[in-house]
C-alpha cells in the first residue's frame, strides 16, 4: 500500500496535538515531506524542466519552481523556507522549536498543497484541450 500526500499531512496533524518538542519536529518533518510529494506530482504534470546542476533531490525540485513563472518562483521560495525548517527540525537538535512553530509549518504545508492540487488539475486540463 502507498502513501499519500494526505497522509502524511493527516499524520502531522495528530503530531502536533501533542506540545512535546519532539512531536512538533516530526509534525514539521512529516508537514514539509506531503509538500514536497505533491509539489513532484505538480512539477512533473506542469512539465517543468530539471536542472541538473544541483545535487540534491530537494533542491532540483525547488530549481524547477524557481525557473518558472513568477508564481511558480513563489512557491519554490516557500518550498525552501519549509525545508529550511525540517533540515532544522531534523538536525538542529539543540534549536528550540514548539508546538506554534509546528502549528505555522504545518498550516503553511497544507495550504501549499491545495495549491499544488489546483495547479497540477489546471495544467492537465489544459494539456488535454
Amino acid at each position: 500500500m502507498s502513501v499519500c500526500s494526505d497522509d502524511l499531512l493527516l499524520l502531522a496533524e495528530e503530531l502536533v496535538k501533542f506540545p512535546e518538542e519532539v512531536n512538533s519536529r516530526a509534525c514539521i518533518g512529516r508537514s514539509y515531506y506531503a509538500l514536497y510529494h505533491q509539489a513532484l506530482i505538480a512539477a512533473d504534470a506542469l512539465c517543468l524542466p530539471i536542472d541538473n546542476s544541483v545535487k540534491t533531490a530537494h533542491e532540483i525540485l525547488i530549481r524547477r519552481f524557481m525557473n518558472g513563472t513568477k508564481g511558480l518562483a513563489s512557491i519554490g521560495k516557500t518550498i525552501r523556507k519549509q525545508k529550511q525548517m525540517r533540515a532544522m527540525a531534523d538536525y538542529e537538535v539543540l534549536a528550540d522549536l514548539n508546538n506554534s512553530d509546528a502549528r505555522l509549518h504545518l498550516a503553511v504545508s497544507r495550504r501549499l498543497v491545495e495549491n499544488l492540487r489546483r495547479i497540477t488539475a489546471a495544467g492537465e486540463a489544459q494539456r488535454k484541450t
